[in-house]
């Protein structure tokens, strides 16, 4: 049987992992969110890189080469939130297994 402290463990594993992929998809943004820049206006007009994903969400007046960064930068996304997911469900599990000893 699992210790606590080994679910502790492996919980605190787990939070690191999900730093971590923080860590790279904020970089991954980043670049792509430089090179958005280049193309996008609405960027130049004050509005952060969020506000123009919302905007672009509601698909209103989009250039070519904006929305194909756009899908760049959903896709990054999606698969960060897909990883960052699966360690919560992870964490989620340990946390009731460790309450249940």
């Amino acid at each position: 049987m699992t210790t606590k402290e080994e679910i502790d463990s492996q919980i605190m594993d787990l939070w690191d992992e999900i730093f971590d992929l923080e860590d790279k998809l904020g970089q991954e943004l980043d670049i792509k969110y430089a090179e958005w820049r280049k193309v996008e206006p609405l960027m130049d007009k004050g509005m952060d890189a969020e506000e123009v994903v919302i905007h672009f969400d509601s698909m209103k007046g989009v250039s070519e080469e904006s929305m194909l960064i756009y899908r760049e930068v959903k896709t990054i996304k999606g698969k960060y939130k897909q990883e960052m997911d699966e360690k919560h469900a992870k964490i989620d599990t340990l946390n009731k297994e460790k309450n249940m000893i």
